[in-house]
């Protein structure tokens, strides 16, 4: 899962620069607390006209709610795009909706004092060949995201999360812009603020190192029954139509062990 709601004002059409591809420009507007966020929404289906790119439907500087699916550039360098669940919808200047919704792999962690970030990697919702994103089963090129924990959230979750463990979170998309120390090139990267108790974390409460996850695969063989190794399930038997299924007779059991 990787979804945003959010409404951001548009700033008109623009052309990826490596792909070559149209899109529409967003931005969330900056606050006294928060930098501006820009955003990429993709011309999709599910949003009818509302990113036709042949079509002037909004003008410039209008403010509009945007539900969709989140993703990355793959190069982890480029900017963030949207692809769109729904219509975009026109909303009052004053409104302000920025919600993440993020599942899947934690993949890094890293503790500081006022701080503690951490990597997802989400699992595909939908392919978007647009930017990569091909197939379901390539690992490599799956959504992947940072994180930022703060105050308290931090303390909790540098305990409840580790490397490989299946998470799930709710915050707010970020961005900055900086200068490299070493090359002084500028630079800006995204990051998810994860807001209060918006986590869920599943499997173990602690990591498990080889040993450990050897002895807990003993553990699991030693509950199945005997010969189970061995177990071949019986055929799903096929039926030409529901009627067929219907009528069918029910399979009987090939033991003399009814208890009647």
């Amino acid at each position: 899962m990787h979804t945003i709601q959010v409404t951001a004002v548009y700033k008109g059409v623009k052309t990826h620069p490596e792909h070559s591809f149209p899109f529409l420009h967003f931005e969330i507007p900056p606050t006294e607390k928060t930098d501006r966020v820009p955003l990429c929404v993709l011309p999709f289906e599910p949003a009818k006209n509302t990113t036709a790119l042949d079509q002037k439907i909004f003008e410039e500087g209008t403010k509009l709610l945007i539900d969709g699916r989140l993703y990355p550039d793959i190069s982890g360098q480029g900017p963030m795009y949207i692809q769109p669940t729904k219509e975009l919808q026109v909303v009052n200047q004053d409104l302000v909706v920025n919600q993440v919704f993020l599942a899947g792999n934690c993949n890094y962690t890293q503790s500081y004092e006022y701080s503690f970030k951490f990597g997802l990697n989400s699992q595909l919702s939908l392919t978007e060949k647009r930017l990569g994103y091909t197939s379901y089963q390539d690992l490599n090129h799956k959504p992947s995201f940072w994180l930022t924990a703060r105050y308290d959230n931090k303390k909790v979750l540098e305990k409840l999360f580790y490397k490989g463990r299946q998470i799930a979170v709710g915050g707010k998309l970020t961005f900055s812009e900086y200068k490299d120390k070493k090359t002084g090139e500028k630079k800006s990267s995204y990051s998810i603020f994860v807001s209060s108790k918006q986590h869920s974390a599943f499997g173990f409460g602690f990591a498990l190192n080889k040993e450990q996850w050897a002895q807990v695969t003993t553990l699991v063989n030693s509950f199945r029954p005997t010969g189970q190794s061995n177990y071949k399930p019986k055929e799903r038997e096929v039926f030409d139509s529901p009627h067929q299924q219907a009528i069918a007779k029910p399979s009987i059991p090939e033991t003399d062990d009814i208890p009647f």
